[in-house]
């Protein structure tokens, strides 16, 4: 029979096994489900980032609108405010060596929503998002893209394409005190899906081939497959559907290949990097399209951490304090 002194131990030890879990529940880093309920207050917009320089409109192509922006943490070197002067280019040129030998600091590519026909690297709400990634460690590259209809799918899927090459080209790195092996992607809504397709296609990249990959991706209310199981009663509304649409450079779903092309549903492979994946449970892009992408990924042997967020916040809107922690970590902990 267990001593008293033995039982109290014992039940001592079960507590703080449970707050484990729960510590975990609240906070996952690995392959699991959550699901939490969210603050209305973005947290990233409520905080004042003290130290963050940013080094605005930073060219990777020639368009007006391939530009991204530079959120570099507190600690970064005088020296990493400025622009790299090599010519951007499509493809990266570092030896694979030189990247195994890399010290540089973790790094994110972050893309903006707005159903793939408007939005801005620059607004208030996405600013901030690059700020508070930049106060927890990451060197992160906040990137315009060409929009729809004046250019369609594939523009800004090759558009992000050429900023991520761009984020591995040793000036970039050397510049930024960047790890090339240390990189991650992040978006919300239409950048959720171009960020998950970077991802899913990243196998495909030149980057991939020299040595440099994606670590880790956040996916944030991304639409995951846009093709016509997207317009049943279950789907989409009419009106994003016709924004879809107009992104695939179809007039409709009957006849466009695009549509298979442009969903990460399709594309998911074994080399895929891990995923967070936040989906609101009522939001205007169906749940079921984060829940049966997670499932693919799963299938493959993909790690996700799949968090439903309760109500209707959309994208970055999911961004409370508990949420935006969760991606804080996550990041941390794939890409160390």
């Amino acid at each position: 029979m267990m001593s008293g002194r033995r039982t109290v131990l014992a039940l001592v030890a079960a507590v703080v096994a449970l707050g484990a879990v729960a510590s975990c529940s609240s906070d996952p880093v690995g392959d699991e489900n959550a699901t939490v309920t969210a603050d209305s207050v973005i947290y990233p917009l409520s905080l004042q980032y003290h130290g963050i320089d940013v080094v605005a409109d930073v060219p990777y192509g020639k368009d007006p609108l391939q530009r991204l922006d530079v959120c570099l943490p507190a600690d970064s070197a005088p020296e990493t405010t400025a622009t790299p002067t090599a010519t951007p280019s499509a493809s990266p040129t570092a030896d694979p060596a030189d990247a195994a030998a890399s010290t540089g600091r973790p790094a994110v590519l972050m893309i903006h929503g707005g159903s793939w026909s408007h939005g801005d690297k620059a607004t208030a709400a996405y600013r901030s998002v690059c700020k508070y990634l930049a106060s927890e460690g990451f060197v992160t590259f906040n990137v315009d893209y060409r929009l729809a209809p004046t250019d369609p799918f594939p523009a800004g899927l090759d558009d992000v394409r050429r900023a991520l090459d761009y984020v591995f080209r040793p000036t970039t790195l050397s510049t930024y005190d960047v790890d090339s092996q240390r990189v991650g992607v992040f978006g919300g809504s239409a950048g959720g899906n171009l960020a998950a397709m970077l991802a899913v296609t990243d196998h495909e990249s030149d980057a991939y081939a020299a040595g440099d990959r994606i670590r880790a991706v956040v996916d944030l209310s991304g639409p995951t497959n846009l093709t016509t199981r997207s317009t049943r009663a279950d789907g989409v509304s009419a009106s994003f559907q016709r924004k879809q649409l107009l992104y695939l450079g179809c007039r409709t779903y009957a006849k466009c290949p695009a549509a298979t092309r442009a969903s990460p549903e399709y594309h998911v492979t074994s080399d895929t990097a891990p995923f967070f994946i936040g989906h609101s449970t009522d939001e205007f892009i169906p749940l079921w399209e984060s829940q049966e992408f997670a499932a693919t990924l799963r299938s493959h042997d993909v790690p996700v951490t799949f968090v439903q967020v309760e109500g209707t916040a959309h994208s970055i809107a999911q961004l409370d304090e508990a949420m935006s922690r969760r991606v804080a970590t996550f990041l941390r902990a794939q890409l160390g």
